[in-house]
């Protein structure tokens, strides 16, 4: 399910910008979709589940529970190639595709009426700001996803390409580098994005209780 939510959230960002009075799906088609994408996951998952056995080493007094391809070795790397494209360069390619279509919708954008030199200006450093933020949000996607894809083919080729005395802190580090994926766009939108660095401001400013002078006058005389 996490590889199609971003290429989701993307492409619901790019009818909104880029066809924002186009007529938005029904709930019918958003079951289909949700459905559909069940579907996609369990069967993407479905190899690595038929070839997963928990094994017990009980002279070494641990237990595993890990993929087993045995005499599989063509079958197995086709699995791992085709979950990279699925998984990482098909969503990559379509982030990347919808927001170079949103940029290019930003870019053409003209200011309506005949807008004055530092409002042209606004306008321009806004898009630049737009544009860096795009650049950045893809950017963070690619580069957060890229090592787990790359550790779990080089396990796949060839599982010595990896010490063993660090494979286990390199599968959680990539893991968790992987998963930081979620947390990059809010630091990324309140860093460049005026409007939410603002609100976000606003949210966590104490407000201190003011108390109006004419009754700070009152209580003097009646002291």
């Amino acid at each position: 399910m996490r590889f199609s939510r971003k290429p989701r959230e993307r492409n619901e960002r790019y009818y909104a910008t880029v066809h924002p009075l186009k007529k938005r799906i029904s709930v019918t088609t958003c079951v289909y979709v949700l459905g559909g994408i069940w579907l996609l996951s369990c069967a993407l998952v479905a190899p690595a589940i038929a070839h997963t056995y928990y094994v017990e080493f009980h002279e070494e007094g641990f237990t595993i529970c890990e993929e087993f391809w045995m005499g599989k070795k063509k079958e197995h790397l086709a699995y791992a190639y085709s979950a990279l494209i699925i998984t990482y360069i098909l969503p990559l390619s379509a982030v990347s595709l919808s927001y170079i279509c949103i940029t290019v919708k930003l870019k053409n954008r003209v200011v309506p009426g005949h807008p004055t030199q530092s409002q042209a200006e606004f306008d321009r450093v806004r898009k630049r700001k737009t544009f860096r933020l795009i650049v950045l949000v893809v950017t963070a996607f690619g580069i957060c996803w890229l090592p787990i894809h790359l550790f779990n083919i080089m396990r796949d080729i060839d599982i010595n390409m990896i010490s063993k005395d660090y494979f286990l802190l390199l599968q959680l580090l990539c893991h968790w580098f992987a998963m930081s994926s979620s947390c990059c766009n809010p630091f990324l939108y309140a860093w460049l994005h005026d409007r939410f660095r603002s609100e976000l401001k606003k949210m966590f400013t104490f407000r201190q209780k003011i108390i109006p002078s004419s009754n700070c006058v009152a209580g003097n005389v009646m002291l």
